[in-house]
């Protein structure tokens, strides 16, 4: 049985950039990068998530909506 530990390493510091180094240099350690959304971002995945959406019966309706919002 083969069995997997996830660590998550935040690459900020100059130390945990070595340790993934190290982990790099062996032949049992696999990385793996990912990036993670923004704060913004996240909050519209959160958003959707949760159903807070506006919708609009039209493309027209949307625009006039925008363009209401944001005095133009």
């Amino acid at each position: 049985m083969n069995i997997m530990t996830t660590v998550i390493i935040d690459t900020k510091t100059e130390e945990a950039k070595k340790m993934v180094e190290l982990l790099k240099s062996t032949k049992y350690a696999k990385i793996i990068n990912e990036k993670l959304p923004n704060k913004e971002t996240l909050k519209a995945i959160d958003d959707v998530e949760k159903g807070r959406l506006k919708s609009y019966n039209s493309v027209e309706e949307m625009m006039a909506k925008l363009k209401k919002d944001s005095s133009v």
